[in-house]
């Protein structure tokens, strides 16, 4: 009996022996190979034409579609005391450089997330069409738009108008879910999108910008507002100091920006969209225009985000990068 019991033994460890040499282990509800649970499996990068598969042909642009780093900056003495975390001062129209700070510094960037969700709610809803508005803009805290009840049916640009002008998270959340099927898939494509333009600082975790985890560069989000500002519908939305909308029932209210450069009239403010968390600090991309030419001020992690807009303004005037407000 006992010769009987070592065999047995003797056997089991044989095969316990051959299992682990196989890859196999032991200790859970199921046998995995082990090195699946050690060395994880980096995903291949998508080729860029099946990135365009997934988010659509990326629409050529008017003008220049991002700043050249190497380039000399026109204001180079400037220092905003006590100003941004960084910050950059660009040509719409060639991509010039007007001042940085810090211009490839990464950093959350709250509602500015909006605009490439604005982005691709313009290549995926025409201005008409009516969107449904999902139980999930429902539960989505921070800057809402009246009238978003769940199961209502919104015109897109609307939504656009309460996106842009007022930074509604619902109407963020609505294109979203409406767009495709969920939040964390149309995360996916702003993700995706983002790898297709070359912005290699950014990174999107929602459709609004609430999570810290949303984050990008002045240098990138440069070449977003570029996008962004040759979009028709955008622009034409983006300028406005209010609106006034129909939620798809009951009553018209105003949408009022958050844009108090829109708000002040500060001369050529043209848009194009603010954020603010506790993370974030107050961030900013501003679009002036005069006379014909227009400039971008992106701002990340300011005290005051309109007043250091203003300043880099006024001093690009003085260096003749910028007509003088009259």
């Amino acid at each position: 009996m006992r010769l009987l019991a070592l065999i047995v033994v003797l056997a089991a460890c044989a095969v316990a022996a051959a299992l682990v040499a196989g890859g196999l282990s032991f200790g859970g509800a199921e046998a995995r190979p082990a090195a699946a649970r050690t060395v994880p499996r980096l995903a291949p990068p998508v080729p860029a034409q099946d990135l365009q598969r997934e988010v659509g042909p990326l629409p050529a642009p008017a003008g220049a579609s991002r700043v050249d780093l190497a380039q000399a900056s026109v204001m180079p003495y400037l220092r905003l005391e006590r100003g941004p975390k960084a910050g950059l001062a660009f040509d719409l129209e060639d991509g010039r450089i007007l001042w940085r700070h810090n211009a490839m510094a990464v950093r959350p960037i709250a509602s500015l997330t909006k605009v490439m969700t604005a982005l691709l709610a313009v290549e995926r809803f025409e201005a008409a069409e009516t969107v449904r508005v999902p139980r999930a803009a429902d539960r989505v805290g921070g800057s809402r738009m009246s009238g978003l009840k769940p199961g209502r049916r919104v015109n897109a640009n609307v939504l656009l108008k309460g996106l842009l002008i007022s930074s509604s998270n619902n109407a963020a959340v609505t294109f979203a879910v409406a767009g495709a099927g969920s939040e964390r898939a149309w995360v996916a494509l702003m993700n995706r999108r983002a790898q297709l333009l070359g912005l290699t600082c950014t990174h999107f975790v929602d459709a609004h910008g609430l999570d810290r985890r949303n984050r990008s560069c002045p240098a990138d989000l440069a070449a977003l507002a570029m996008r962004a500002m040759n979009e028709p519908r955008i622009a034409q939305i983006a300028r406005k100091s209010y609106a006034r909308v129909w939620p798809g029932s009951g009553r018209k209210f105003t949408l009022y920006t958050t844009n108090h450069l829109l708000r002040d009239h500060y001369p050529g403010a043209i848009g194009l969209k603010t954020g603010y968390t506790v993370s974030a600090g107050f961030c900013l991309v501003a679009i002036v225009e005069r006379s014909g030419r227009r400039i971008g001020i992106v701002l990340l992690g300011s005290r005051d985000a309109f007043f250091d807009a203003r300043r880099v303004a006024r001093e690009a005037a003085r260096a003749g990068a910028l007509p003088a407000a009259t």
